[in-house]
């Protein structure tokens, strides 16, 4: 079973590769419409849906990151089997917010309008915020001093 502070590096890399994916992605959108222009007269609806899915995940991702994590704090685990919870959670959490970066990417690209793009960076601002570190981890599982020792050293 791994340490602590090795699920730790775990869940940072999980981290920054669910944020590699909309950063690579806008950044290729971007230099396409900023080079070429935009290739495809898209829908009209589509500038509605990509703020609307913004701000469904914007809803969504706490709820779901504190259900994935509820019994965390009403059972009496282990640090390791707290770590593999939040994992889990933290995914769900990313995933939600990846997926709606990723839509406001793909609509950037098919309409044309690169002011999508600002959604995208504002996901990502918000994914950062969220990187997983020991103090993240103290107020989101409610860790013991001793918990949180075994994290710091």
């Amino acid at each position: 079973m791994p340490t602590p502070k090795e699920q730790l590096k775990t869940i940072r890399i999980i981290h920054f590769g669910l944020m590699a994916g909309p950063t690579f992605f806008a950044a290729v959108v971007a230099f396409l419409i900023i080079s070429q222009g935009p290739a495809i007269d898209g829908s009209p609806v589509l500038n509605y849906l990509a703020p609307a899915c913004f701000i469904v995940a914007l809803l969504l991702y706490p709820l779901m990151f504190r259900n994935a994590v509820r019994k965390v704090k009403s059972e009496n685990m282990e640090l390791p089997e707290k770590m593999t919870t939040f994992q889990t959670g933290h995914v769900i959490r990313l995933a939600i917010l990846e997926g709606a970066a990723l839509l406001s990417a793909v609509v950037a690209l098919t309409n044309g309008a690169i002011y999508h793009l600002i959604t995208v960076g504002l996901i990502l601002a918000l994914m950062f915020t969220k990187f997983p570190t020991p103090v993240l981890l103290e107020s989101e599982l409610e860790l013991t001093p001793e918990e949180k020792e075994q994290l710091s050293s």
